[in-house]
């Protein structure tokens, strides 16, 4: 969140918004840098110009973000095997572990980017994001996501006959938004397009995160998606998550509390993560520590020296 505040810092300065939205945000700018989303909250939601200051951080946000996954994509397929990169592989062993007649391995990101979308790809997993199109994809207005079938001829007693067999894919779910979805007069739309220029349908950060998150259809379409998949989950592997979302962890937290298995895998322990692991001593999870890494299991510490936090160490030490 810190380089997020220090590029909306840098840029409002240069933002060509009006002169009472310059002031409101330079009335705030100080508790944004201080606390990011603690700062983008204080600005209050009757205040002359909110909507404008909003709309501009939404711009900012997306702005960096785009160059940051176009960067970032350019690196992994730059990479002499990508298809064997971590993430491809965690995502083809999660694919192929679903119950033999299940729809789907589902995913769940809070992240605005793309990354979890390139390495479905190149682990060559099919996905289902909620839209449906090729270039101007718009999201289902009966039910985001579907069980998907094909065509299967099987031997009958005296012929061939036509079966329908399903076809699982990864679906992926992103809470807060994607930098490829945007806001139209037709409706949310995902446009595989970085450059598009028009508003992107994303949860920022701020005043009005809560707000669109329970009032936007798409979101609400996603949350409920979302909560009703954690409801009925035999387990929940969380990588890199800080459990500081406290309207997104809920169904979670309900969940712990009846002994459902989770696995964390973090950099470092957030103080959200030290007391639901005081809370759930159940819950595995794994930081990192030095150069190494530590593994609180049961209610205890174990150390070990290999980083087994980093995704990579830990498939190839515990997974494959």
């Amino acid at each position: 969140m810190w380089d997020l505040a220090q590029h909306l810092l840098a840029n409002f300065k240069t933002s060509a918004i009006s002169a009472d939205a310059m002031t409101l945000w330079n009335m705030h700018a100080k508790a944004v840098e201080m606390d990011f989303e603690r700062g983008l909250n204080q600005i209050p939601i009757g205040a002359t110009a909110r909507e404008e200051v909003t709309e501009e951080v939404r711009r900012l946000i997306s702005g960096i973000i785009c160059d940051r996954t176009l960067a970032a994509e350019d690196d992994i397929r730059s990479l002499a095997a990508p298809h064997e990169a971590a993430p491809a592989r965690l995502l083809r062993l999660v694919f192929k572990g679903i119950p033999q007649n299940s729809d789907c391995a589902h995913v769940i990101t809070t992240n605005y980017d793309t990354l979890v979308e390139l390495f479905c790809d190149l682990a060559r997993l099919p996905i289902d994001t909620g839209f449906e199109g090729h270039r101007y994809r718009f999201f289902r207005k009966d039910s985001p996501y579907r069980t998907h079938f094909r065509h299967e001829s099987v031997p009958g007693k005296k012929a061939l006959q036509l079966e329908y067999r399903k076809v699982p894919n990864v679906r992926v779910m992103k809470p807060h938004g994607s930098i490829t979805w945007h806001s139209t007069t037709a409706g949310p739309v995902e446009i595989l397009d970085y450059r598009k220029a028009s508003s992107r349908a994303i949860v920022i950060p701020g005043p009005t995160k809560y707000e669109e998150a329970l009032i936007g259809r798409l979101f609400d379409s996603v949350r409920t998606e979302m909560n009703a998949v954690l409801r009925d989950a035999e387990g929940v592997m969380c990588i890199g998550f800080g459990f500081n979302d406290d309207h997104l962890q809920g169904v979670i937290t309900e969940r712990l509390g009846n002994k459902m298995p989770m696995l964390i895998l973090t950099r470092d322990f957030t103080p959200k993560i030290k007391a639901l692991l005081i809370q759930f001593p159940h819950v595995v999870a794994i930081a990192k520590d030095g150069a190494g890494a530590q593994c609180h299991v049961g209610g205890q510490i174990h150390k070990t020296d290999h980083p087994v936090w980093e995704l990579d160490c830990f498939l190839k030490a515990f997974l494959e």
